[in-house]
C-alpha cells in the first residue's frame, strides 16, 4: 500500500469516527433510542408543521425543483399557490418526500435532520484536512460542529438552515479562491469547487449568498494581483454557479415574481432587517437555559431587555466557538498594533466582512433601503462565523506529543456538553400521543364524510407566517393536512392576494349565513380550533347548533371540533366568475350578501 493510499485510509476512518460521535450525540440529546422515538416527530408545533407540510408536498410531486408549487389539498375550494416566496431546499423535500412514501413523514424527517448533522460534521473534518489540520484537530472540529448549538436550534422548526452542512466546504472553495494559486479553470480544484457552487445553490439562499459574496471578493482580490498571476475569472464563474442553480431551482418562484401575477404583499418589511439582525453579543452570550456556563445577572438583563427579540438564541457559537472567537480577535489585534503591522489572519478578516453586512445598520440594512429586503434574517450568518473560528482553532501547530489527542478529547467533550439540548423521554411520550390523536380524528372525519370533502377552517388565519389568534398557533390548522387522505382544507394558501379576502368575509358572518355561504360553495365541514376563542367557542358553536349545524365530531383532546354541513350538489366558488369586487362596496360571496371584508371577530 502506497503512503498516499495509507494516508487516505486513515482519513477515512477518522470520518467514520466522526460520524459515529455525531450519531451517537444526537441520538442522545433527541433521546431517538427507540423505534416508537424515532416514528415521532422532534417538534409537532410552530414551524416544524409548515417544514413537514413541505416533505408532504414534496411526497405527493407538488413540490417539485425549477416547476411551481400547487398544493390542491389546500386553500380549498382553488388550492393553494406557494409561488410568492421562494421555497428553499425543494430538492431535499422532494427526494426525502419519495423516501416517506415508505418511511412516513414524520421518520423521514428525523433521519434528514440527522443526516445533516452527520454530513456537518463529514465536511468539516474533510476541510479541516484540506486547510493541514491535524486528524486528532479534525475531528475533535467535526464532531463539534456536528453537534453545534446551532444545529440543534434550528432542528425541524428551520430545517432548511439546520441543513448547513456545506459550509465548511464552501470555506475551504473561499480559502482556494483566495489563494495566490487561484483555482485553476481546467483542474480538479475548480471542478470540486464548481460542484460545492452547485450545491450551494441549491441550499438555503441564505448560506448561498454570502459564499456568492465571498466569491466575488476574490474575484476581486485576484483581479488586484492580475500582473502577478491573479486569476479573477474562475472565482466569478463560481459566484454565477451559485445564482444560476438557485434560479434554476426556484424557475416557478421567478415566473411569479417577474410576471403580472406577482403577489406585492409578498415582500418583506423594511423593519425586520433590523428585527432579525446579528447581534454580536449573542454570539458569546447563550440563552438563558443553555450551555454550561451560569451568566448569572448578565444573561438575564440582556435576554429580558432587549427591543428586537428576532430570533435570539440561535446565534450562540458554544463554549468551543466562543474561545475561539477570543483567540482571533487577540491575534488579529496584536497583529494590528505591531510595528509594521501585520495583516490579520483571513478569517478575522472573513468574520468583519459578516459583520459590516449583517449588524444593526449595516450594508444589508442599505441594500434594504434601496428596496431589497429579502435577506431579513442575517443573525443566522452566525453560523459562518461558527465554521471560520473552529477552522482557525484546529489549524493551529499544537505540539505533536501523544497527550495532544488526549486534549482534543478533552475539548471535544467540553464543547458537545456545552452544546448538547435537553430532551426528555416523556417529551417523545407527550408528542406521540398528540399525533395518534389528530391521525384518530383524521381517520374518523374521513369515514363521516365523503372524498375530497372541503373543510372550513376556523379561525382564519393566514399563511405563511400569520399572527396567532389567542391560542390557535400560526400553522396549528396544518396537522390534519399531515394525516389526511382524502380531504382538503381552506386553509394554506399565499397571503396577500384579494381572491383569498374571501374567507375573512365569510368568517365574519353570523352563523346562519356562514353556514349558508360554505354549504354554498361546497364545504362539507366546519373545523373549528377551540383555543382561537374566547369562551373555547361556546358561543358559537351554541349559534351553529340553533341555525341546525351541532357539533359533529370533537377531537380526544377537546381542542378542535367539526361541524358537519350539508354541501349543495352544485358548488360555486367564493366570489363566483367575477372575480373579487373592491373591498369598499358590500358583495356577495357564494351568493350570500357580506359587506366589506373585516377581520373575523373571536367569539
Amino acid at each position: 500500500m502506497t503512503a498516499r493510499r495509507r494516508q487516505r485510509v486513515v482519513d477515512a476512518l477518522c470520518a467514520a469516527l466522526v460520524t459515529l460521535a455525531v450519531a451517537a450525540g444526537w441520538c442522545v440529546a433527541y433521546s431517538r433510542t427507540s423505534a416508537a422515538a424515532w416514528d415521532t416527530p422532534i417538534s409537532y408545533r410552530g414551524d416544524s408543521l409548515f417544514q413537514t407540510a413541505s416533505l408532504r408536498a414534496g411526497r405527493d410531486l407538488h413540490l417539485v425543483p425549477g416547476r411551481h408549487v400547487f398544493v390542491p389539498e389546500l386553500n380549498a375550494p382553488y388550492g393553494a399557490s406557494w409561488n410568492d416566496h421562494p421555497r428553499t431546499l425543494r430538492v431535499v423535500f422532494f427526494s426525502a418526500g419519495l423516501l416517506s412514501r415508505a418511511a412516513g413523514l414524520f421518520l423521514t424527517l428525523n433521519l434528514v435532520l440527522l443526516l445533516s448533522h452527520l454530513l456537518a460534521g463529514i465536511a468539516f473534518f474533510a476541510a479541516a484536512r484540506g486547510f493541514g489540520a491535524r486528524r486528532e484537530w479534525a475531528v475533535a472540529g467535526g464532531v463539534v460542529f456536528g453537534l453545534s448549538h446551532y444545529l440543534f436550534w434550528r432542528s425541524t422548526d428551520h430545517i432548511n438552515l439546520a441543513v448547513a452542512w456545506h459550509l465548511p466546504l464552501c470555506v475551504l472553495v473561499v480559502g482556494w479562491a483566495f489563494s495566490r494559486r487561484g483555482i485553476p479553470l481546467r483542474s480538479r480544484r475548480f471542478a470540486a469547487a464548481a460542484a460545492v457552487a452547485v450545491v450551494a445553490g441549491l441550499h438555503d439562499p441564505y448560506y448561498g449568498s454570502l459564499f456568492g459574496q465571498f466569491l466575488l471578493l476574490a474575484s476581486a482580490a485576484q483581479a488586484v494581483r492580475w500582473r502577478r498571476g491573479g486569476r479573477p475569472g474562475p472565482a466569478l464563474v463560481l459566484a454565477g454557479l451559485v445564482l444560476a442553480s438557485y434560479l434554476v431551482d426556484n424557475l416557478g418562484w421567478l415566473a411569479v415574481q417577474l410576471g403580472p401575477d406577482r403577489n406585492a404583499a409578498s415582500v418583506r418589511p423594511f423593519g425586520n432587517l433590523e428585527r432579525y439582525a446579528l447581534k454580536p453579543l449573542e454570539l458569546v452570550l447563550p440563552a438563558p437555559g443553555f450551555g454550561l456556563g451560569n451568566w448569572g445577572r448578565l444573561s438575564r438583563v440582556y435576554w429580558e431587555g432587549r427591543l428586537y427579540r428576532g430570533e435570539g438564541g440561535a446565534a450562540y457559537l458554544g463554549l468551543a466557538g466562543v474561545a475561539a472567537l477570543v483567540w482571533l480577535a487577540g491575534v488579529a489585534l496584536y497583529r494590528a498594533a505591531r510595528r509594521p503591522p501585520r495583516p490579520m489572519p483571513p478569517a478575522a478578516l472573513g468574520i468583519l466582512w459578516i459583520l459590516g453586512f449583517s449588524v444593526v445598520g449595516g450594508l444589508n440594512e442599505m441594500l434594504g433601503i434601496a428596496g431589497f429586503t429579502w435577506l431579513r434574517g442575517t443573525n443566522r450568518f452566525s453560523v459562518w462565523i461558527l465554521v471560520l473560528t473552529l477552522l482557525y482553532l484546529v489549524t493551529r501547530r499544537y505540539p505533536r506529543a501523544a497527550p495532544g489527542f488526549a486534549v482534543a478529547a478533552l475539548v471535544t467533550a467540553v464543547a458537545v456538553a456545552d452544546q448538547l439540548p435537553r430532551h426528555r423521554p416523556e417529551e417523545i411520550a407527550r408528542t406521540r400521543l398528540e399525533v395518534a390523536r389528530d391521525r384518530e380524528f383524521v381517520r374518523a372525519t374521513e369515514a363521516l364524510l365523503p372524498a375530497n370533502a372541503m373543510l372550513f377552517t376556523m379561525p382564519v388565519i393566514e399563511f405563511p407566517e400569520g399572527v396567532p389568534v389567542l391560542k390557535a398557533e400560526e400553522y396549528e390548522h396544518l396537522r390534519f393536512f399531515l394525516h389526511s387522505r382524502q380531504l382538503r382544507f381552506s386553509f394554506g394558501g399565499d397571503k396577500g392576494r384579494p381572491r383569498e379576502s374571501w374567507q375573512q368575509a365569510v368568517a365574519a358572518l353570523p352563523a346562519p349565513q356562514l353556514i349558508a355561504a360554505l354549504e354554498a360553495c361546497g364545504f362539507s365541514g366546519i373545523l373549528v380550533n377551540r383555543k382561537g376563542y374566547v369562551s373555547s367557542a361556546q358561543e358559537l358553536l351554541g349559534e351553529m347548533q340553533a341555525a341546525g349545524r351541532p357539533v359533529t365530531l370533537r377531537h380526544p383532546a377537546d381542542d378542535y371540533v367539526l361541524v358537519a354541513l350539508h354541501p349543495r350538489p352544485d358548488p360555486q366558488l367564493p366570489w363566483g366568475s367575477a372575480g373579487p369586487a373592491p373591498a369598499s362596496v358590500a358583495r356577495e360571496v357564494c351568493g350570500v350578501s357580506v359587506p366589506p371584508t373585516a377581520p373575523a371577530a373571536s367569539r
